[in-house]
């Protein structure tokens, strides 16, 4: 087993009940296994006690592996249990035994530092949940949606995506590893694996529980291992690549290349590197691997791995001895090639990946259409700014508005805007629909303050941003303070000046000198429908996760209506979509419009009784309208593409203003600007035709007999819905017109009054 130079391409072998015995390891000794070793997240100490007894007895080195700080389902009362889309689950801050209404997740401490917003993504997404609401956590739970619903089982592993990019604090080693250490001091072992080491302090600390006795196999298995991967492989004898764990982290197509940067950078520490998971996977039930299982074999042993280890193929596979046998085999392939020979090409490969960022640029070679502008924006606060410090600062009280601007440029939705607008972009903005550097952006992102305001900040400090309650929201790092020409502004941006413009009026109304500079977002708002505000990484994961590559985007304000579902489907069909995501606004909304608990209410039916499965991602954009018409067409269209939208659905006078701009006018807008990446997808008017009992585009039937054509005007639709009735199952299905009835008859305000 000895590649050209003398290097040994070490085994480690995992028992279970395919080989916990004597007679087993003695076979797997005389076979050249280096370690062996059993996994503590599915095995108990006893097991362990028997396994270490047993590979002390045929002399084989054994490697205590723990089970590590990785969040889990916890214990059900049956083996699994189904769960349907937009069903509800609690999940307990006590140990239960859970049921289809009830889970734990472990460690227990985990559910105190989740939020509203929350995915939870079960056991390679198998399930995943959206965290509703956290207000009930003093009476020992939180309530959880699911958005994906399926099988989840027991002791499976979670990964939560959390809505705020916050790091969840997690124990280094469990009760049990302690436990399990301690009978591998007893026992003299030299070696550890140490699971979902974060940072090289989880290592040290590794280092110091284990008294300094064992040798540390750091594994490498989420996110936080990549992004402290440098100090890990300073602080550890060996490193460990979990293929599988790390794989429900980033996406799968980016292992290959992430495993050849990681061996290589070990290497330069004189570090070797193992590789485990899916090795020969294909041998847990037949005698054979396949030709890929093989491919990969040799090409990470080729790519400098120092080991392998094989898991479910010899703790529960068929043929585990075979499976030795085979990687033997390929080792011996694979050492036909002096890796050594090749290191200076390894060395320059690599290095052009870490030109890229490839180990934590998760949209680099995304399936997904790229953000506007190459990067999503991330502004949210990595560290906890002291209280102190934010006492010292100059403030300003944010409006409802500028509140929503801020989070939405700190999560990424207006990539690639980093903050409030400088007088070049502005200008720039205004006078060509572009930023100063040349890229499409059709409206001014800005803040606006009092003159004796901003006679009092400095250029170069920070200002703390506040809500209502006086709390810090965000921080300005303030670069310019400029005034500007309001009869300019809304003459070019809105082409008119006329004060029956709502938008026209905002501006007219606003203070004269605007701050310009970089933000950064310390806490969300709070509201009522937060639960549904994905944030554009965590949407981006979503339809990356379902398998999908072109998306298209639904901009909305009302409660679904059968055009509106007619055109949703019908641009999936067109554009050959692999899905559909769904985003009504739910900021503050005009005189007339549907509050937002109806709109969500009537597209979570929608999901759970009529949309195609697994077809459609529903969530709410928490924006709010500046009445631009086309030059706002344009903007929710680059908004849905940093969500990931590939194509974004414009309807006849989308974000129109009474009869400022024509119907049209935010089609031909995207006609101006060909180098857009996200495509429109046009619809004029729908109508239902009488005759062919379906509903048809105008643009396809120009000259359909007008006397066929039903029509309802959303005015219209309010008055049938105000007199107690339902409008006619063609207009609107009747299960969700109920719903609007029925609310109305209870008095709930369903239309926003003044």
């Amino acid at each position: 087993m000895n590649q050209t130079g003398g290097a040994k391409v070490k085994v480690i072998v995992t028992l279970g009940p395919s080989t916990l015995s004597e007679d087993s390891l003695r076979k797997i000794k005389d076979k050249g296994v280096d370690f062996v070793r059993v996994n503590m997240s599915h095995s108990n100490l006893d097991y362990l006690n028997q396994a270490i007894q047993l590979a002390k007895k045929v002399n084989i080195p054994f490697v205590i592996d723990t089970e590590g700080s990785q969040v889990r389902t916890g214990e059900l009362s049956t083996n699994t249990i189904e769960l349907e889309d937009n069903e509800e689950i609690k999940i307990h801050s006590t140990k239960i035994t859970g049921d289809d209404k009830n889970i734990n997740l472990t460690p227990l401490s985990i559910i105190g530092q989740l939020e509203v917003g929350d995915l939870i993504h079960v056991d390679f997404d198998t399930v995943i949940l959206r965290i509703s609401d956290t207000s009930t956590l003093s009476q020992g739970y939180i309530t959880t949606k699911a958005i994906t619903g399926g099988v989840l089982g027991r002791n499976k592993a979670v990964i939560i995506d959390s809505v705020s990019n916050k790091k969840l604090s997690l124990p280094t080693l469990s009760e049990k590893d302690h436990q399990s250490i301690h009978i591998g001091l007893e026992n003299g072992i030299g070696y550890i694996a140490a699971s979902f080491m974060r940072s090289g302090s989880a290592v040290d600390e590794v280092r110091r529980v284990t008294q300094n006795t064992m040798k540390i196999i750091s594994k490498i298995e989420c996110i936080d291992a990549l992004e402290n991967l440098n100090d890990i492989i300073r602080k550890s004898d060996y490193l460990l690549i979990d293929r599988g764990d790390l794989s429900k982290e980033i996406p799968i197509e980016k292992i290959p290349l992430t495993q050849k940067i990681i061996i290589n950078k070990a290497k330069k520490y004189g570090v070797g590197v193992f590789i485990a998971t899916n090795l020969l996977e294909t041998m847990i039930t037949q005698k054979k691997p396949t030709r890929a299982e093989v491919h990969d074999v040799i090409n990470t042993i080729v790519d400098g791995a120092e080991g392998l280890a094989l898991a479910a193929e010899t703790a529960i596979g068929k043929y585990p001895m075979a499976c030795i046998n085979m990687l033997n085999k390929l080792i011996k392939h694979a050492q036909l090639i002096n890796v050594e020979e090749f290191q200076d090409k390894e060395d320059k490969f690599v290095e052009k990946l870490e030109k890229t960022n490839y180990l934590l640029d998760f949209n680099i070679f995304s399936s997904l259409i790229q953000p506007h502008g190459g990067k999503l924006i991330d502004s949210i606060a990595k560290e906890t700014i002291s209280a102190e410090y934010l006492q010292t600062l100059p403030a300003i009280t944010l409006d409802e508005n500028r509140q929503r601007d801020v989070e939405q440029i700190a999560i990424g939705t207006y990539s690639p805007i980093e903050g409030f607008m400088n007088k070049e972009d502005f200008q720039s903005v205004l006078d060509r629909t572009r930023l100063a550097n040349g890229l499409v952006w059709p409206l001014p992102i800005i803040l606006d303050v009092p003159e004796d305001k901003a006679s009092t900040l400095t250029i170069g400090k920070d200002i703390a941003l506040l809500n209502e309650q006086n709390e810090t929201i965000a921080l300005l790092s303030l670069s310019e303070k400029y005034t500007f020409n309001k009869i300019e502004t809304v003459q070019k941006m809105y082409a008119t000046d006329n004060l029956e413009h709502p938008g026209v009026r905002m501006v007219m109304n606003m203070h004269p000198i605007l701050l310009a500079g970089k933000i950064t977002l310390l806490k969300r708002m709070k509201n009522e429908f937060k639960e549904y505000e994905l944030t554009p990484k965590q949407t981006r994961r979503l339809f990356e996760e379902r398998g999908w590559a072109k998306v298209v985007g639904f901009h909305t304000r009302n409660v679904i209506h059968r055009s509106h579902e007619f055109i949703q489907l019908k641009a999936m069909d067109m554009e050959n979509c692999d899905g559909l995501f769904v985003h009504p606004v739910v900021g503050k909304k005009k005189t007339g419009d549907f509050n937002a608990k109806y709109i969500i209410k009537s597209y979570e039916l929608m999901n759970k009784q009529f949309y195609p499965k697994n077809k459609v991602i529903f969530g709410t954009f928490s924006s709010y309208s500046r009445y631009a018409g086309p030059r706002e067409a344009l903007f929710t269209a680059l908004c849905r593409q940093n969500f990931g939208c590939s194509h974004f659905i414009v309807g006849r006078d989308h974000t129109g203003v009474g009869n400022f701009y024509h119907p049209k006018a935010s089609h031909n807008i995207f006609d101006r600007f060909p180098e857009l990446d996200i495509k429109p997808v046009r619809f004029d008017n729908i109508f239902y035709s009488q005759k062919q009992g379906q509903h048809l585009h105008e643009q396809e039937f120009p000259h359909h007999p007008e006397e066929d054509k039903l029509l309802i005007s959303g005015t219209q639709a309010r008055k049938i819905f105000e007199r107690g009735e339902l409008p006619p199952s063609w207009f609107m299905r009747p299960e969700i017109a109920q719903i609007i009835v029925d609310a109305i008859k209870k008095d709930e305000e369903v239309f926003v009054k003044e």
